[in-house]
């Protein structure tokens, strides 16, 4: 019983979560938008039955522009508009780094510390574009 409340709790677990305990954040789950470890900042539909699908984020940043589309009925399948300039931009980046390593060199040639930094210099400018362009739109509220 519920001293609070005064209400008995019912005897029987809740149907999404059947004889095991919830975790309340994410084990290991990647960010929804960006891919980024995610950092306890969750989203679920409520206009949806149990069990619910979760969906988690590393960012307010993130969470907010995966609010914004959800709200506006749009799906986080393919490219997006944002996500093709993100791209475009990177490869920008990713030609200056190519002029320093060298065009003439095939990748099979490339050592592991080049092709290192060409896929630093990939993932750091998209999540830095991605960032940018999701702080640069409108306010989902």
């Amino acid at each position: 019983m519920s001293y609070v409340a005064q209400i008995p709790s019912s005897p029987e677990p809740a149907a999404d979560c059947p004889e095991r305990i919830r975790l309340w954040k994410p084990r290991i789950k990647p960010c929804a938008v960006c891919l980024r470890p995610a950092r306890s900042l969750g989203f679920f539909n409520p206009n949806q039955p149990r069990p619910r699908e979760h969906r988690w984020f590393c960012s307010m940043h993130c969470q907010s522009f995966f609010a914004a589309r959800h709200r506006k009925g749009l799906t986080m399948q393919g490219t997006t508009d944002e996500e093709r300039l993100a791209i475009a931009l990177v490869m920008k980046r990713l030609g200056t780094t190519m002029d320093e390593i060298g065009w003439n060199k095939r990748l099979c040639d490339l050592d592991a510390t080049e092709v290192t930094a060409l896929i630093e210099e990939v993932l750091e400018g998209y999540s830095a574009e991605m960032s940018r362009i999701a702080a640069g739109g409108e306010v989902p509220f």
